[in-house]
């Protein structure tokens, strides 16, 4: 499920999923309206981690559960990086992305990480239901697996396409003038 945040951390952005897992309808995600479907006895760290990455505008990676339409809680991996207008002449806001994260035997805690970005293929109801939302996550697991390896020299073209997307993802939620959502 892709998100997208302003330069100042405001959500601008929730895919059609993360509408359909949560149950709230469009735009109750924006601003800081993502929050309130984080359980609550994980939120305030979430929350924190999250204006801490803003101030610093560095990646992140979270972990925590998130309340589903029927009220129930499913763990999730939620990872983001800044986004920045090509060159990295301005920073624009952060880029995410939120998967469903299996247990596999081992118990589960709330957890967050600055300076760590951990992208995992989305399936089930977490996975993409429009071709951009998809190309975006696409986007994000080719930027992780570029950084710090052989491939960073690749990263400034991927940051480039993930500002295009961030655009078109803009443009579609705002209409024809999204000039304040541009990302």
């Amino acid at each position: 499920m892709i998100w997208v945040t302003d330069d100042e951390g405001r959500t601008t952005y929730m895919c059609p999923e993360w509408y359909a897992v949560t149950g709230l309808r469009s735009p109750a995600g924006l601003g800081p309206g993502w929050a309130s479907v984080i359980h609550p006895d994980d939120r305030d760290l979430m929350v924190e981690t999250f204006r801490h990455a803003c101030a610093a505008r560095c990646e992140f990676t979270l972990q925590y559960r998130l309340r589903r339409q029927d009220g129930t809680y499913v763990w999730v991996s939620d990872s983001a990086t800044p986004s920045w207008l090509p060159n990295r002449r301005g920073f624009l806001g952060f880029f995410g992305q939120i998967t469903d994260v299996k247990p596999q035997g081992r118990r589960l805690i709330a957890q967050a990480e600055l300076e760590r970005f951990e992208v995992t293929p989305s399936a089930g109801e977490f996975a993409p239901v429009t071709a951009l939302d998809a190309l975006a996550e696409h986007i994000l697991m080719a930027r992780s697996l570029a950084l710090g390896g052989a491939s960073d020299h690749l990263l400034p073209m991927v940051d480039a396409l993930l500002f295009a997307v961030g655009r078109d993802l803009a443009r579609r939620q705002g209409g024809d003038d999204a000039s304040g959502n541009i990302h």
